[in-house]
């Protein structure tokens, strides 16, 4: 549907294509963007022009997941493309849930529109996880939906430097400032942001086993008895504060821990156990990283040069560990 002034309604920006179905049920007139880009998920480095930048996602996307890279590639170039299109389009609603899968993007998607204002950017924030929301559930979150402040794109082009940034201790500081009240910027209304920048910085390596957080719920599923892929990933999703990995994003991990030659996992007959590296690392009695580790990125922070940054899961922040023997 067109408005007086030629343009279309509504354009909804959604982390995936979960309500591209239920929203037309509900009968919410508009286009639908599916954004298919898990920065919560891999590198994110900063400094990179948008081809490369998109090349980089593309790159770990398809070799992560198994996916082709071409048409991942294709994929995030139509992304794009479809969000520079936003303009077209009377309003714009993100739609994102309190998980980190969709906050990260929800940081992503103010950094753009910081750069790439819009006459009426509005935001629908639930509290609970979107597609299991009836047609009338929708409509009432669409109707309550509110404008994103100024504040709140500024905010949100700070937070992505920081995300992309090499060191983490400063994303770390500024989700503490949003959890208070007293410091928190005039006109920020985005109460999911610090537990989800903190649960993202949790796959630090831990200070106490050098487990990122997944890895960790993951063991701990299987010995509680999880044996299958599927038995560990319904296990890791119960034991989330908030759940925010698919089942595509979380197979990875199980294939990390089970990589030679120290693996912590090992597999027989699509069945899972604990090797007795990965149980000495449970009891807390070895460091998962005393070995090596394979490289990876929490965002900008790549982890295979130093300065190695861990988290503490108890003071539940960011430290610098300059030897990790």
């Amino acid at each position: 549907m067109m408005s007086s002034k030629g343009l279309h309604d509504f354009l909804h920006i959604r982390c995936g294509s979960d309500l591209a179905q239920p929203l037309q049920k509900a009968g919410l007139p508009g286009a639908y963007l599916a954004w298919v880009d898990p920065v919560c998920d891999g590198p994110t480095p900063e400094g990179l022009t948008d081809e490369t930048y998109r090349a980089t996602r593309a790159r770990f996307i398809a070799d992560r997941y198994g996916e082709i890279l071409a048409a991942v590639l294709g994929q995030l170039i139509d992304q794009d493309r479809a969000l520079a299109r936003a303009d077209d389009f009377a309003e714009a609603v993100i739609w994102v849930e309190h998980d980190l899968f969709d906050q990260s993007i929800l940081i992503r998607l103010l950094a753009w529109f910081a750069d790439h204002p819009h006459r009426a950017l509005s935001l629908v924030q639930a509290d609970d996880f979107l597609g299991r929301q009836t047609p009338e559930a929708l409509t009432r979150l669409f109707d309550s939906r509110r404008r994103v402040t100024v504040s709140e794109l500024k905010l949100g082009g700070y937070l992505w430097e920081l995300w992309c940034a090499p060191d983490p201790r400063p994303l770390e500081a500024l989700a503490t400032i949003l959890d208070d009240p007293a410091r928190r910027p005039e006109g920020v209304t985005l109460p999911h942001l610090p537990a989800a920048i903190r649960r993202h910085l949790a796959n630090l390596p831990g200070t106490r086993d050098g487990l990122s957080m997944t890895e960790r719920l993951a063991l701990r599923a299987v010995a509680d008895g999880a044996e299958t892929a599927a038995a560990i990933f319904a296990s890791v999703c119960l034991q989330e504060p908030a759940a925010w990995l698919g089942d595509m994003m979380f197979y990875p991990v199980l294939r990390d821990l089970s990589h030679p030659p120290f693996a912590l996992l090992e597999q027989a007959d699509d069945r899972y156990r604990l090797t007795p590296i990965g149980g000495a690392v449970v009891m807390g009695q070895m460091d998962a990283l005393q070995f090596g580790s394979q490289p990876r990125w929490i965002g900008g922070c790549v982890l295979d040069v130093p300065p190695q940054f861990r988290w503490d899961q108890q003071e539940e922040r960011v430290v610098e560990v300059q030897n990790l023997g």
